[in-house]
């Protein structure tokens, strides 16, 4: 029994090392050359599961990515999004996939080399590819599609909501609500403030399709 309680704990305390050590191989990533350009790409900022902030959210996320982590290894790009994902929804599916990384990366350590015959381990930590298509997945699911179309129905621009906020939730209800152009254009001249559209009308700009509407106004 001793021996069975000596070996137990040494094997605790190896998993603890290689978790303190992929966390500081992490920390310890090298950081690409700065460049001018990185000092106008603003933070994403934190994102709690809603599904109307998904898309304005995912867009800022994806070009910061590309920006500020270029060159990086799947580890710090994978442990970049995990950190901006909060809040009960989103926190607790970063969580499960941060633990998954994590228990991976111990087992591949203890096991470096797979069993004559089997296939090769999987990698620990996803590919950019990877994680794009795990966060769409879950966070856009396809049986959100009434749910969006009811929302688009009903949407109206806020007194005090700004426009680039307004597009990017009725952008994102659109593409999940799987909305037609020509409808699309239509709600957007109703949904949108009288204001705004006013001034699209005073300056003659052109809004026979739903992309020339949405961007002049």
């Amino acid at each position: 029994m001793a021996d069975l309680n000596t070996l137990l704990g040494q094997l605790i305390r190896r998993q603890i090392d290689l978790q303190n050590h992929v966390v500081a191989l992490v920390a310890a990533q090298p950081q690409p050359a700065p460049l001018a350009c990185k000092k106008v790409v603003t933070d994403p900022s934190s994102f709690d599961g809603s599904f109307t902030k998904f898309h304005k959210w995912w867009s800022k996320l994806k070009v910061w990515i590309k920006i500020m982590m270029e060159g990086a290894n799947n580890v710090t790009v994978a442990a970049a999004v995990f950190s901006w994902l909060m809040g009960l929804k989103a926190g607790q599916w970063a969580q499960v996939h941060l633990d998954q990384c994590m228990a991976a990366t111990a087992t591949l350590a203890i096991t470096l080399l797979p069993a004559p015959g089997a296939p090769p381990h999987p990698p620990a930590w996803p590919t950019r590819a990877d994680l794009k298509a795990e966060i769409e997945k879950f966070f856009l699911p396809g049986n959100n599609q009434e749910w969006a179309r009811a929302q688009l129905l009903c949407l109206c621009q806020g007194p005090r909501q700004r426009i680039d906020d307004f597009l990017a939730q009725f952008e994102a209800l659109k593409v999940h609500s799987h909305c037609v152009d020509e409808y699309a254009r239509d709600l957007l001249e109703r949904a949108v403030q009288h204001k705004i559209l006013e001034q699209v009308y005073v300056q003659a700009m052109c809004r026979d399709m739903f992309e020339r509407l949405s961007c002049s106004v």
